[in-house]
């Protein structure tokens, strides 16, 4: 068995490797050609948090378990707030391969993911981009997105100002045109795509600071029924896409908020994402739509991409192998 910790994975995985994979992936989920096994997620009886357990299976990759902690006392230690690894086996004898760093994995295709719904739902001429947080999201995201369109202005808001200032130095090193916003709903200001990559529960923008038209939107960071980013009233003027309706409708507290407000209901949600990627619908049809993607993650796409590390790991004989082989 391979163990592949954090840096390692980044070593070998970018998300630009993981945006074709990650859309078929999508596809895959949506056609009905992979299942989605339900999360489990399990309380502390000791301490603030818990443990999300989720299985995936499928015939290209294998057979994945991925575990995450969330505690609220991980800090104390200087661990961070969202721990895990993936443990990924053989599906034809069940003998596990390797146990790799769950939160590279999921940094990595989670932006991989919002670049590729970005490029089927933001409009071709977009060239303003905001990315509200500056965690290791946000970087990734700005990573992913780099490339997709050609930028004339990114800008980066953070309500931890220096991780902003950090995050656009290195974006500024990488050519990227970035500045600073002290005021996310300033950063937010004329923007074509806008990524919300934060932990808060609350809205971190208001609508009315966004474009009245022809905005993309990537809900990326709330986790929770009862968490969300974004206010009802831009969830409400959006043509919703997820890449879950049954995770959306259960943990989506950016789609479920508005709902138990009597805003919106189920139907609001327009397809998922893979649907659009399997040409079954057809994303925006309208420039001046206000589009929002968001973003749970499925095991699935944690998976695909555990299984390309795994065999970039083996051909490069990296990682840490114990026990028998």
């Amino acid at each position: 068995m391979r163990v592949i910790d954090g840096a390692t994975v980044r070593s070998m995985l970018s998300p630009q490797d993981l945006v074709q994979a990650m859309g078929e992936a999508l596809a895959d989920f949506s056609t009905g050609r992979v299942p989605q096994h339900p999360r489990v997620t399990v309380e502390s009886t000791t301490s603030p948090g818990r443990v999300l357990i989720m299985p995936s299976a499928s015939a290209d990759a294998g057979m994945g378990l991925k575990v995450l902690s969330m505690f609220d006392r991980s800090a104390e230690r200087g661990l961070p707030h969202v721990q895990g690894v993936l443990i990924l086996l053989d599906p034809t004898y069940g003998e596990p391969l390797a146990v790799i760093d769950g939160v590279a994995l999921t940094e990595i295709r989670t932006a991989a993911v919002t670049a590729r719904a970005t490029a089927l739902l933001a409009r071709p001429d977009a060239s303003r981009l905001a990315v509200i947080g500056a965690g290791v999201q946000g970087r990734a995201h700005l990573v992913a997105l780099a490339g997709l369109r050609d930028w004339s202005r990114i800008t980066v808001s953070s309500r931890t100002v220096a991780r902003a200032e950090q995050l656009v130095g290195w974006a500024r090193r990488q050519g990227l045109p970035a500045e600073l916003s002290e005021d996310p709903d300033a950063a937010v200001k004329d923007a074509d795509v806008i990524c919300t990559t934060t932990s808060s529960a609350g809205p971190v923008v208001a609508d009315s600071s966004i474009a009245p038209e022809g905005v993309h939107i990537n809900g990326v960071g709330a986790f929770g029924a009862t968490c969300r980013e974004l206010p009802t009233a831009l969830v409400r003027r959006a043509e919703v896409y997820v890449d879950s309706r049954d995770a959306a409708l259960r943990e989506a507290g950016d789609v479920l908020v508005p709902i138990a407000e009597g805003a919106l209901d189920a139907s609001h949600i327009q397809a998922e994402i893979g649907e659009v990627i399997a040409g079954r619908h057809p994303g925006r049809t309208d420039p001046r739509a206000t589009t929002l993607f968001k973003s749970l993650g499925l095991a699935v796409e944690d998976l695909v991409a555990a299984r390309l590390v795994y065999e970039r790991a083996v051909e490069r004989d990296a990682g840490v192998v114990v026990g028998a082989s």
